[in-house]
Order: structure tokens, then C-alpha cells, then sequence
């Protein structure tokens, strides 16, 4: 149990390391206020609109 929890804990160590380690790319277009979206941006917009209509969804399942 201690050794999976040690790996876990390392192998995170290692991989959050990495990503912070990744410099931020240069803006193509010249202005300096512009930021790309990238897919990390469209996968969180794609789950949170799903979140909703399930919501949704669900809300009007409890009301009938």
C-alpha cells in the first residue's frame, strides 16, 4: 500500500514538473494581449455545456 502510494506521489511529482517546466509559446501574430486557445480550453468549455444540459436534463426528469 505505502509503495503505491509513494509511486503515485512521485509519478505526479514528476509529471506536474514537466508541464511547469514547458515555456509558453510565442504570440505568431505580434500582439502581446492575445492569448490562443488551445484544446485544453475547448475541452473545458465541450464538459461544462455537457454538465449543463445534463442538468438540465435531469431537472426536467424530477419536474414530470
Amino acid at each position: 500500500m505505502w509503495f503505491r502510494r509513494i509511486s503515485s506521489i512521485a509519478i505526479f511529482s514528476v509529471i506536474s514538473t514537466i508541464g511547469w517546466s514547458q515555456p509558453q509559446p510565442q504570440n505568431p501574430s505580434g500582439d502581446p494581449d492575445a492569448v490562443p486557445i488551445t484544446g485544453i480550453e475547448y475541452l473545458l468549455i465541450g464538459g461544462g455545456a455537457y454538465g449543463v444540459s445534463r442538468l438540465l436534463k435531469n431537472k426536467k426528469k424530477k419536474e414530470s
